[in-house]
C-alpha cells in the first residue's frame, strides 16, 4: 500500500483509510496572542471531532510550523488546517490538501460541514 500511495514527500493516503484524516496546526509568532489562537484552534479541533472526523491537534511548542507540516505530510495525513493571526482576524482557516498541494481559505463557521 505504501509503494502505491506515496510520492517524493512521503505517504499519500485517501481520507477513508487514513488513521488521522485532518490535523489542526495553530501558527503563532512572537507578539501574537498565543492563547487566543490556540484556544480557537482547539475549538475547531473539537468541532471536527464531534462531526466524526478523525482529527489531531498539534500544538507542540518546541517545533516550528514547517516541522509540524513535514511531520504530518510524511505520515500521509490528507488534510492540514492552519490557523494563524491573520486567519484568526478574518475568521478563516487555511486548508491544505496533501494529494495535490492545493491551498484554500475557508470560513471557520461551519467548517465541519
Amino acid at each position: 500500500m505504501i509503494m502505491v500511495h506515496s510520492d517524493d514527500m512521503g505517504l499519500v493516503l485517501p481520507p477513508r483509510v487514513a488513521q488521522t484524516q485532518v490535523v489542526v496546526i495553530p501558527i503563532v509568532k512572537k507578539g501574537d496572542d498565543i492563547e487566543t489562537i490556540k484556544n480557537r484552534a482547539e475549538e475547531i479541533f473539537k468541532d471536527l471531532k464531534k462531526a466524526g472526523i478523525r482529527v489531531e491537534f498539534d500544538d507542540r511548542d518546541n517545533y516550528t510550523p514547517g516541522h509540524k507540516f513535514n511531520h504530518h505530510e510524511l505520515r500521509g495525513v490528507p488534510i492540514r488546517i492552519e490557523l494563524g493571526k491573520m486567519d484568526f482576524d478574518k475568521q478563516e482557516v487555511r486548508v491544505c490538501k496533501r494529494h495535490d498541494g492545493a491551498k484554500a481559505q475557508y470560513k471557520q463557521q461551519g467548517l465541519a460541514d
